[in-house]
């Protein structure tokens, strides 16, 4: 799995903490390095640092990345039309009640959304399709191969769906997707995570310290959290949490694909390298695009 997509899962599953353990997210042997680079803090913000594992470094000259091409098919156009007509009509699907469940991680409640998953997911798939090319013109995109078979690029898909009668392994329901892009500049990769708030934003922020760590105010005075690391080799991965109501969107952006870039390293070995010499998005434009209404679970 890439960084963006562990990235995405541990930001919200169970959390706070998350029910994925360290082990699951990156190899032992690039665990026990990391953990001695890490500023560690107590929330969800500071989880999504340890899937990330490295420390903020000055970046010194580099040479331009290697080029490289991600095997599989490829969309020089994403259609938004399908999911936008979908999300149109009327929304079909097991309805929720309205239900609020109280973490016990952390005392937070929980809004369950009442919209069914499928209809959310293309409400999603709808703008992202419509926004995220406009700000890569010429860009090709690649099916993330950690998103299930069958879809395509930024195509949203419930990554939970809330079941009333098991809310303690459901909660909180979330929305997933991610692409693979690839320019003149070269392959990096964007994901995009809208879930029901687990924790206050008031929180999120006293969490969030430097120096990989910011705390940011968004769009319509949302409170929004910067998480930007970079590895000694160049690659950089930064998380965006966006906390608008009573849903927590999720953007991020990396400069390189690391097991497609490296696959041959030993687990071991960080095989993170930079595939281009930034990220695709901009850290504005990921705040600008998850801080959407139509980001938001609860429209």
């Amino acid at each position: 799995m890439s960084d963006i997509h562990d990235a995405l899962v541990a930001y919200a599953d169970d959390a706070p903490p998350p029910a994925f353990s360290y082990d699951r997210i990156l190899a032992a042997g690039r665990r026990s390095r990391r953990r001695r680079r890490i500023v560690t803090a107590g929330a969800a913000t500071t989880v999504v640092a340890v899937a990330i594992g490295v420390a903020l470094v000055t970046q010194p000259h580099r040479d331009p990345p290697a080029p490289y091409t991600p095997a599989g098919p490829s969309w020089s156009t994403l259609d938004p039309a399908p999911y936008c007509r979908t999300a149109g009509a009327p929304a079909s699907g097991p309805a929720i009640a309205p239900t609020t469940i109280v973490s016990e991680k952390n005392g937070h409640r929980i809004r369950i959304p009442t919209e069914p998953a499928g209809h959310a997911a293309a409400r999603i798939s709808c703008y992202l399709a419509r926004v995220v090319p406009a700000r890569l013109p010429g860009a090709t995109y690649h099916r993330d191969l950690s998103t299930p078979a069958g879809t395509v690029p930024l195509q949203a898909y419930p990554s939970r769906i809330f079941d009333p009668a098991r809310p303690g392994d459901t909660s909180p329901p979330s929305i997933v997707a991610s692409a693979v892009v690839t320019d003149d500049q070269g392959v990096g990769d964007i994901g995009f995570r809208a879930g029901a708030a687990y924790e206050s934003a008031e929180a999120a922020a006293a969490n969030c310290g430097p120096p990989q760590c910011t705390v940011r105010t968004g769009p319509r005075g949302a409170t929004v959290t910067v998480l930007d690391s970079t590895t000694d080799a160049g690659y950089r991965l930064v998380n965006v949490l966006v906390h608008r109501g009573d849903t927590i969107i999720l953007a991020s952006a990396s400069n390189g694909i690391p097991e497609a870039v490296v696959p041959s390293e030993a687990v071991a070995t960080d095989t993170r390298r930079p595939g281009r010499r930034d990220l695709p998005l901009t850290v504005d434009e990921l705040i600008e695009i998850a801080a959407a209404p139509e980001m938001d679970l609860f429209p």
